[in-house]
């Protein structure tokens, strides 16, 4: 056991390390309490965020009706994502890791509208526009210049990274908090296609983003390993890119 001030570091880094996208061993069949979820999305908005602006929303769906639409929406996504990425992906498609990672993805595809609760993440606003603003960020009277009258920055990544970072840190902390409590989650986009119909189901007004979907539900099974990964020592630059 390894104590770092007030934490058990090797209990944390366990907690990390076997944090894991579930598809395939999600518990169709136990319910998940309105409590347990309850206490993850505590636990998810004390992620830092921009500002301090907080401007997630969490949309939490049980009802079966609801649920069967989304998984044929989710269905047709997955269909035209698997023929898409298929033809792509040449012979990447036939390794041993390939194959796994689409018959995942396919056992949720399956299994989706059977979860027991379906969380969606969303932020207030639409993702910015990176070359749009910086193009308006051009003709701005406060844009610091250069010598030759181009703008010294460009602030259109900026918006964007603040955007997307504000929301994605709460939606780890929300799975992190699930894992410790003995539930499985992963991130999907596959809804997105459909956002405008499924924000016409939900109610989500027209100014908000859905950033991704997040099925949830008790682990068949309590043993999670860490995966296999290229080490960070092998992809981390100190400096300068080399």
């Amino acid at each position: 056991m390894t104590v770092t001030g007030v934490f058990d570091v090797s209990e944390a880094d366990r907690l990390l390390t076997t944090t894991r996208s579930v598809r395939r061993r999600l518990d169709l069949e136990r319910p998940v309490p309105r409590s347990v979820i309850e206490e993850a999305l505590e636990v998810a908005v004390q992620a830092p965020n921009a500002n301090d602006q907080q401007g997630w929303r969490w949309l939490v769906l049980t009802e079966p009706a609801v649920k069967e639409r989304l998984g044929q929406l989710f269905d047709i996504s997955w269909r035209f994502h698997q023929k898409e990425t298929w033809t792509r992906s040449g012979r990447r498609r036939n390794t041993v890791q390939a194959r796994r990672n689409t018959a995942s993805a396919a056992a949720l595809a399956a299994s989706i509208r059977k979860v027991p609760a379906l969380v969606v993440p969303c932020v207030l606003g639409r993702p910015p526009q990176i070359d749009a603003i910086d193009e308006a960020w051009a003709h701005d009277a406060r844009s610091e210049r250069r010598a030759d009258g181009e703008p010294a920055a460009r602030i259109g990544a900026m918006r964007a990274s603040n955007f997307y970072g504000s929301i994605f840190p709460a939606v780890w902390s929300f799975q992190l908090a699930l894992r410790a409590r003995g539930l499985g989650s992963t991130i999907t986009s596959m809804h997105l296609p459909f956002e405008r119909q499924v924000g016409e189901l939900l109610g989500i007004p027209a100014g908000v983003t859905q950033v991704c979907l997040v099925p949830v539900a008790y682990t068949v099974g309590t043993t999670f390993h860490p995966a296999r990964r290229v080490p960070a020592s092998e992809r981390t630059y100190w400096e300068r890119w080399s």
